[in-house]
């Protein structure tokens, strides 16, 4: 799967080990291609993930280099518990887990996603406007809740949903044992 990352990101990743070229050489997985960028929320390091086709998003907060090193269980594990605290069906959680695939990064960023990106951190940072720490908060009903509104794309007239579109993205893929058509 290509995570597009911005370039404080991708210093972050490169500090980590991670190769992270301007333009990935590897095919988008099933899933598609995501954004992601790295803020600091109350002193702590906060990454988040959007999908670009759906806009779907994840939050890890308080995101340490040991956990940047391991950004592969760290984003699969906070994708499938987001979408088993939305209901999705175990089905499409599978579906979405072997679709991941091995993560690959680049600098190829898309304005119109990061904008939804930064609208996401900005969301994200509203939970502790009332001083409640970032840590305080539980990270799988955080990535819920930023999934559970809707977002504009630009050349869309309609706003998408990001938890409706992606369980109908999942829904279209193939599952592990179907055939691809």
């Amino acid at each position: 799967m290509i995570i597009h990352v911005t370039k404080k990101l991708a210093d972050k990743l490169t500090k980590a080990g991670f190769d992270v070229p301007a333009k990935s050489a590897n095919k988008p997985s099933l899933l598609g291609d995501w954004h992601a960028n790295i803020t600091t929320i109350q002193r702590r390091q906060c990454i988040v993930f959007t999908h670009d086709q759906t806009r779907f998003t994840v939050a890890l907060t308080g995101v340490t280099l040991k956990e940047i090193r391991q950004l592969d269980f760290w984003l699969t594990d906070m994708l499938a518990n987001t979408m088993l605290k939305m209901d999705y069906p175990e089905m499409l959680i599978q579906k979405a887990i072997d679709a991941i695939g091995e993560l690959s990064f680049d600098t190829d960023c898309s304005r119109s996603v990061q904008g939804t990106l930064r609208l996401m951190i900005q969301g994200l940072e509203s939970y502790t406007w009332d001083g409640t720490d970032i840590l305080d908060l539980g990270t799988y009903s955080l990535s819920r809740s930023l999934c559970d509104r809707p977002c504009t794309v630009k050349g869309q007239k309609e706003c998408l949903w990001p938890a409706k579109e992606m369980k109908v993205l999942l829904e279209r893929l193939p599952g592990t044992g179907d055939a691809i058509h």
